[in-house]
């Protein structure tokens, strides 16, 4: 799913060219668990940076989250996982203009992260850039 060590640039929110991300992501595959609306969903991420994720599924519709959406996510890194609070920036809808460009799922801020947390979240992108080791 994702190439060795990939590291790429772009936006959270928005459209393409609304350039807001303030720190590289890196491509990863990897288990991510969110709380919200009551449930629990599994999902897996294809990217992955110090202020957020991306969500994919084939499937975006029938979730309840729509931007602005606050959940709680667990990224799962082997024995161990991280946990934070994040916000939906953006939806990608199967169908829409942007899902011709770009995977249908959802982008995510981390708008809250204790600093274990935080810690684990470094040096799981340290290791990505480093070794292209994408967790799964």
């Amino acid at each position: 799913m994702c190439g060795a060590n990939d590291v790429m640039m772009g936006a959270v929110s928005g459209e393409a060219s609304d350039n807001k991300r303030r720190d590289e992501r890196v491509k990863v595959d990897a288990f991510v668990k969110i709380g919200g609306a009551e449930r629990e969903f599994v999902f897996r991420t294809r990217d992955l940076s110090k202020n957020g994720l991306f969500l994919y599924t084939k499937v975006s519709h029938i979730y309840p989250f729509k931007v602005g959406s606050t959940l709680t996510l667990e990224l799962y890194d082997y024995d161990r996982f991280l946990k934070c609070k994040v916000v939906v920036v953006r939806v990608v809808q199967p169908g829409s203009a942007e899902a011709d460009r770009y995977p249908t799922g959802f982008g995510v801020r981390i708008i809250g992260m204790d600093d274990t947390d935080r810690g684990v979240l470094g040096q799981i992108i340290d290791r990505i850039q480093t070794t292209g080791d994408s967790l799964y």
